[in-house]
């Protein structure tokens, strides 16, 4: 089967553009007339099409049966031999608005069109069309197509990018072993750390640094008693070793690039990541892997990151690029705000657990890809959704309920 090329615009129907399908259509069915014959003695005898195929849909000439469609508006045909006048499409037995019309008879087939929307929709989807002739459904049509991604993997521009982020070009590091930190206010800078970090006191800063840490270890960079760390233009690496890239709380993150650890930030309290990339993580055993994840804090701030937990090239979508659950600490999520974020990969991209106890948990203006499993996001009543969109579409994106 020929792959589906990309849509244009719909269009309004129109007589013109209906003679042209039409057309189009009696094409497609040229080949099925012919094998519709019966060859008795030698002799080919035509056969009625309704008696000898079934109802069909179409996505740009070809059957959609089982097919990839992009999961955008498009448009799909309807062929039968049953007569009707019009119809309505259902996607998963929700109704699409619009109707099927534009119905012509092409040889022994009613053919008519309208749109469905597949927006945020990933894998099988059901596609009904009830057909009516007068003010009587005289059939009804179901099949199953395979909704694709029109974009999987592709940072939108604008957003934060290995190229946006991590140690700038052009900065000469100076190696170091693993660092144990009791100075508060220290300033780290410039050095290419092989091994963990460990913070001990307030206020320490680390700028155009690199954190490779391949321990098997909690945290490549490990905050006690550490309330004000701040880490910019710099790098958290592992190979897998290191399950959680940062934890727990009273830190900042601007500009650091995160790539090969088990999980990324772990977000505590008073927790502001901005401006940076998340990405390349690594599965384990027992451990769902999450670009960002809470499971309890307050005064969390996420804004403008690249978060996609994903690996390239696998086609493993792992957890999810958030992660939010109460089930530690005083087991409560309070005052946190997503926002401008893109988000990638996951069952979900945004996964808030069915147990999770939330107050004022707001997701506002954030871009989502297509490399989910499911769809968007899966939250709990009490989180706030505000005009958070897929990239490629524009449109809004489905909640779907975690309970």
């Amino acid at each position: 089967m020929t792959p589906p090329r990309a849509l244009a615009t719909p269009q309004p129907h129109d007589s013109v553009r209906n003679h042209s399908r039409v057309a189009r259509v009696a094409r497609v069915l040229s080949g099925v007339a012919a094998a519709a014959a019966l060859v008795v003695g030698g002799v080919s005898a035509a056969v009625p099409a309704q008696a000898v195929v079934n109802p069909y849909m179409t996505y740009e000439g070809t059957s959609v049966n089982s097919a990839n469609v992009p999961a955008t508006t498009v448009d799909i045909s309807t062929l039968t031999g049953v007569k009707f006048d019009r119809g309505t499409y259902y996607v998963n037995d929700v109704v699409q608005e619009g109707s099927i019309g534009g119905v012509g008879l092409a040889g022994n087939y009613y053919t008519g069109d309208g749109e469905v929307d597949l927006t945020g929709l990933y894998g099988s989807v059901k596609v009904v069309a009830k057909l009516y002739s007068g003010k009587y459904m005289v059939q009804s049509v179901t099949k199953y197509l395979r909704a694709v991604p029109i974009v999987t993997n592709t940072i939108p521009a604008g957003f934060p990018t290995a190229a946006t982020t991590g140690v700038p070009d052009g900065v000469a590091l100076t190696p170091s072993t693993a660092l144990d930190v009791w100075t508060p206010g220290a300033v780290l800078d410039g050095l290419d750390v092989q091994g963990c970090l460990s913070v001990h006191v307030p206020d320490v800063t680390v700028r155009n640094s690199r954190i490779t840490c391949t321990d098997e270890t909690l945290r490549a960079v490990s905050l006690t008693d550490a309330p004000g760390f701040v880490m910019e233009d710099s790098e958290i690496v592992s190979d897998g070793s290191a399950q959680v890239a940062i934890g727990w709380g009273g830190y900042t993150l601007r500009r650091v690039e995160i790539r090969g650890t088990q999980d990324g930030p772990r977000l505590g309290d008073n927790v502001s990541i901005s401006d940076s990339y998340v990405h390349d993580l690594v599965r384990h055993d027992g451990v769902h892997t999450d670009a960002v994840q809470s499971t309890s804090g307050s005064g969390i701030v996420v804004r403008h990151n690249t978060l996609d937990p994903r690996q390239a090239g696998s086609d493993d979508f792992l957890n999810s690029a958030v992660q939010l659950g109460t089930e530690t600490g005083l087991q409560r999520l309070e005052n946190a705000l997503f926002e401008g974020n893109f988000f990638n990969g996951g069952s979900y991209s945004v996964n808030v657990s069915c147990s999770a106890n939330v107050r004022n948990v707001v997701f506002q203006g954030n871009a989502y890809g297509h490399g989910n499993r499911y769809g968007a996001a899966i939250a709990v009543p009490g989180v706030t959704f505000t005009q958070d969109r897929w990239v490629d579409t524009g449109n809004l994106i489905k909640v779907a309920p975690a309970c």
